[in-house]
Parts: structure tokens; C-alpha cells; sequence
């Protein structure tokens, strides 16, 4: 389940990434990989109108359930962020978060991405992506992070770790390693995912492909997130 925090610190996104001097009450969003709701339970909490999509059923059918659990009014369907030309309506605001934007593996997927995202915006819309720090990280190639304990009940433990491709590649492989307290002992279930690293320039230039403008990077410190985001807009017509 999204802790409080998580929900409450994705919430306030918007308001720390826009202007000053806007208004983002009345802000429509389309949380295009939403995952089990996290950023969208947040945004939605504080009364955005928000849509979110993504090509993982079971993890929208989270999404729904943490939704009644907390009685929020909030639309969940499936569709692939580069596909999200085939939804209708636009939106204020499209985003892009937990570094779900490096699942993609090529250069053409990530543009797709990109372009599928501008079509949703509305003229002047404000797209927000968050990423891994991968400037970083494609220098240090971190091998593990540090694990992440959840009191529960029940009691779990997350164990993180990198494998990488190549000593300079961007392809990596990410291993769960989650352990889980029961009532005979503790027990470890394992996932894995693939990722490509993409630092801040190869992002920027893809998202300027796309049509976007007013490009800029923030450090996650600088807007209470716990990623860097990337924020661009998409030309008023």
C-alpha cells in the first residue's frame, strides 16, 4: 500500500513545478504510468481531476482498490504510454513518474513516448517526468542501494540490486529481493526488471524532438520529490 507520505509528497508535485503566479486547483492530469496509484491518489487528494493509465492490469487493479479505500473519485484504464494518442480529451498536465520512462529500451520507444505525451497536453500543458539521477549513476554504477524496511505488519525488508550490461553501457537489470515475516518464519520473493539509462541530455534533446519547449531539469531536494524531474511545455496554439 502507498504509505501517507509517499501519497502526500506526490501530491504536492504540481504545485512546486508550475508557476508561481498559476492557479492549479481546477487542473486536469493523466498520470500516464500510473502504477498501483501512487502519484495519482496524491494529485487526486488535493483535487485534481486525474486519469491514470497504464499497460500493467493487476497493478491498475491496486490502483482502484487504494482509490475506495480512500474514497477518492478517480478514472483507471489501461493503455501503453506510447499509445496514449488512442485516449480521449487532453490535459492540463501529463505525468511521468517513479522512472517509469527508462522501461522503455531504444531511442525510438522513448520518442513515441515523448510525442504521445505532448498530444495530450493542452496548448501551454506542462508535462513532468521524474527519473533516476542518472547522470550519476552512469558514472558510479551503483551495484545495490540501500535497503528499505517497512515496520507492518507485516515486517518487510527490500533489498535492491544493479546489474549492468557492460562497464559502459546504459542497460541494466534491477533485482528485488523482498523478504517477508510470517508467523513460521521469514520468507523471500524475488523480481526483476530491465531499465536503459538515460542521462539529461539524451532526455532533453528527445523531449525537444517531440515538440516540447521550456525544458528544464530539478533537483529532487529543490521540490520535496525524492527523483529529479525533468518539466517542458507544450507550445500555446
Amino acid at each position: 500500500m502507498p504509505s501517507r507520505f509517499s501519497i502526500a509528497r506526490a501530491g504536492s508535485a504540481p504545485r512546486h513545478l508550475a508557476s508561481p503566479a498559476a492557479d492549479t486547483r481546477s487542473w486536469s492530469v493523466l498520470d500516464c504510468s500510473c502504477g498501483i496509484g501512487t502519484q495519482a491518489l496524491g494529485l487526486a487528494s488535493r483535487g485534481y481531476k486525474v486519469l491514470g493509465t497504464d499497460v500493467s492490469e493487476r497493478a491498475l487493479d491496486r490502483a482502484r482498490l487504494e482509490a475506495i479505500h480512500r474514497g477518492l473519485d478517480i478514472a483507471f484504464m489501461a493503455c501503453d504510454l506510447r499509445e496514449l494518442e488512442t485516449l480521449q480529451g487532453t490535459y492540463d498536465v501529463v505525468i511521468s513518474c517513479d522512472n517509469a520512462l527508462p522501461h522503455l529500451l531504444t531511442d525510438d520507444d522513448v520518442a513515441q513516448a515523448l510525442r504521445a505525451m505532448y498530444s495530450k497536453l493542452l496548448p501551454g500543458g506542462l508535462a513532468v517526468i521524474t527519473v533516476r539521477d542518472y547522470d550519476k549513476e552512469l558514472v558510479e554504477r551503483p551495484v545495490t542501494a540501500a535497503p528499505r524496511v517497512n515496520p507492518g505488519p507485516p515486517r518487510k525488508v527490500v533489498v535492491r540490486l544493479h546489474d549492468w550490461d557492460a562497464p559502459d553501457g546504459p542497460m541494466y537489470t534491477v533485482h528485488f529481493l523482498i523478504l517477508t515475516e510470517g508467523s513460521t518464519g521469514w520468507s523471500i520473493s524475488h523480481y526483476s526488471a530491465r531499465y536503459r539509462a538515460i542521462g539529461r541530455e539524451a532526455m532533453t534533446l528527445a523531449a525537444a524532438k517531440a515538440g516540447f519547449t521550456n525544458i528544464r531539469w530539478h533537483q529532487a531536494e529543490d521540490i520535496g520529490f525524492y527523483q529529479p524531474a525533468m518539466t517542458a511545455l507544450r507550445h500555446g496554439e
